[in-house]
């Protein structure tokens, strides 16, 4: 019995580890049907996010196109957004805290342009406190802010493609050349008609 529980411990674990969902850090959940993806960011988006993105694809080794032509799938970033609002007043009437809120849009298509997910929102956001003494050190807390929303945007941009593995992209395809030809069949009604 305790030699059977050695051999087959830790592949029970495994198995109970993997049913739970659970997975390594920088292990990316991106299906291997979006690859090879190429990612797209208009301007606006901040270069480090972009970056951060594709880094984090790459630790999870997902491969990464070199252009939109060598690519199966494309997934465009844009419309980027970062605001501030007070959340905190002083005693004094003076800002306390700030809320620093990120978003992002994201669409994932095929090359040849059909939509797999449609324009999709992400944010993010966290509170700071702000010290008018401190002016310099809370720059830089703004700034580990700013990196850290970006990596939340990145992690729930990686879950949004998690449902896109190759059945799920075949059902888009299927649906749409249905409805495609749906409407070829109404326009040719149409165009017999009197």
């Amino acid at each position: 019995m305790n030699k059977l529980t050695k051999v087959l411990g830790p592949g029970l674990l495994m198995l109970l580890i993997s049913a739970c969902g659970f997975q390594l850090r920088g292990a990316s959940p991106v299906p291997s049907a979006l690859e090879p993806l190429w990612v797209g960011c208009q301007p606006g988006v901040p270069v480090e996010l972009c970056q951060a993105l594709k880094s984090q694809f790459t630790i999870g080794n997902v491969t990464l196109a070199q252009s939109r032509e060598q690519a199966a799938h494309l997934l465009l970033l844009g419309n980027f957004r970062q605001t501030q609002r007070t959340s905190a007043i002083s005693a004094r009437a003076e800002a306390a805290e700030y809320e620093l809120r990120q978003s992002i849009n994201l669409v994932l298509q095929t090359r040849s342009g059909m939509l797999l997910l449609a324009d999709t929102q992400v944010t993010a956001s966290q509170s700071y406190r702000f010290d008018a003494t401190s002016v310099l050190a809370k720059r830089r807390e703004r700034e580990e802010i700013e990196r850290q929303l970006y990596d939340n945007l990145v992690r729930q941009i990686g879950f949004r493609l998690v449902p896109f593995d190759q059945s799920r992209i075949d059902q888009i395809i299927e649906a749409h050349e249905a409805e495609a030809a749906e409407k070829a069949r109404e326009q040719g009604i149409d165009e017999t008609s009197p």
